[in-house]
Formats: structure tokens, C-alpha cells, sequence
């Protein structure tokens, strides 16, 4: 059977790297990464890369409509203050 599927860059030379690093063609590769013999890896971001994304996205900024600093927000879900009430 053959198959044809459009990879986006990044996922052709993560796959080519990962059967080069096996002495497998990417064919090989593939066809024993459908087997199950191994899993392709997913891509790792970096941290920096995962907050641009996050962005992007429209995940952050959350809490906005906080009025309350980082720190004095952790604090009032750490030690369970009431809403509207300090220390």
C-alpha cells in the first residue's frame, strides 16, 4: 500500500534526523514507527518558546482583572484568605 501525506518542514527533518540516527531510511523508519516500535518524538520547546505560543494563542496574560501583585495573589490561594480581606 502506498500512502501520501504533506509534512510540515520541522516534521520532515524530525523525522529524517530520527531514521538517520537509527541507519534507517525514513521509509523504514516510518513504516516501524507504525508497528509500534518506537514512537516519533513530539518536538520540545523551550520555555521562552511555550510562553510566545501561549501568547499567540491568546492564553496570557491571565488574570488581569486582578488587582492583586503575583506574590499577594499566591499568597491569599496558599493560605485560603477570603476574597477582599489581608492580612
Amino acid at each position: 500500500m502506498s500512502i501520501t501525506i504533506e509534512l510540515q518542514p520541522e516534521q520532515q527533518e524530525r523525522i529524517a534526523n530520527e531514521a538517520r540516527k537509527r541507519g534507517l531510511t525514513v521509509e523504514e523508519y516510518l513504516s516501524r514507527a507504525i508497528a509500534g516500535e518506537f514512537p516519533i518524538p513530539s518536538p520540545k520547546q523551550t520555555p521562552a518558546e511555550a510562553l510566545e505560543e501561549w501568547k499567540r494563542e491568546g492564553m496570557l496574560p491571565i488574570w488581569t482583572d486582578r488587582p492583586e501583585d503575583s506574590e499577594e495573589l499566591a499568597r491569599k490561594f496558599r493560605y485560603g484568605q477570603p476574597e477582599g480581606k489581608t492580612a
